[in-house]
């Protein structure tokens, strides 16, 4: 009888939640001028406003931080988990990446796996998620899902740079050499 009912507590509602909290409201209201009561309403769930996509979009661009070249993408993030999606942030084109080496790139994926094996445990140990635990993994994930995106596209653009050098190695490392196989 309630088979199409919707659930209450969305990946997208609890992604506008934990952007209320983490952010002023206020302040992020103004800089694309709208009213922040709205936009507060548009945030809650229990209430009838919703956001719409350009308004997400902007909310996003608005957390941008350029000390640290990252926004939070938790709205969108929560939107696309409502669909069974991801998505990875990629450095745009014009802006200067911070050179990171391919093995700090591995450290961090170490990291963020080694963090959510540590939060595995804490979980099977309670048999229990709280929101916050998990809001913790979700972000954990997502940034080692992110490191995996950019060491894939850094080390094809390794390869790209110089493909006939790539190709002779890999070419003499498959072939039988006579007298030495």
């Amino acid at each position: 009888m309630f088979a199409n009912e919707c659930p209450k507590h969305t990946a997208f509602s609890n992604a506008c939640t934990t952007f209320s909290k983490d952010h002023v409201i206020k302040s992020l209201a103004a800089t694309f001028g709208l009213n922040s009561q709205m936009l507060c309403n548009k945030l809650d769930a229990s209430k009838t406003h919703k956001l719409f996509v350009e308004e997400l979009l902007l909310l996003t661009k608005a957390t941008y931080n350029p000390a640290t070249g990252k926004m939070d993408t938790g709205l969108i993030d929560g939107m696309l988990r409502e669909l069974n999606l991801t998505a990875v942030p990629l450095p745009e084109a014009e802006q200067k990446p911070v050179p990171t080496s391919l093995s700090d790139r591995m450290l961090e994926i170490s990291s963020a796996t080694g963090e959510l094996s540590a939060c595995t445990l804490q979980i099977n140990a309670t048999n229990r998620v709280n929101s916050r635990t998990k809001e913790q993994v979700v972000k954990r994930a997502q940034s080692a899902v992110r490191e995996l995106v950019m060491l894939m596209n850094e080390v094809e653009g390794k390869f790209q740079a110089v493909p006939v050098l790539s190709c002779a190695v890999d070419a003499l490392g498959s072939m039988p050499l006579p007298g030495l196989s």
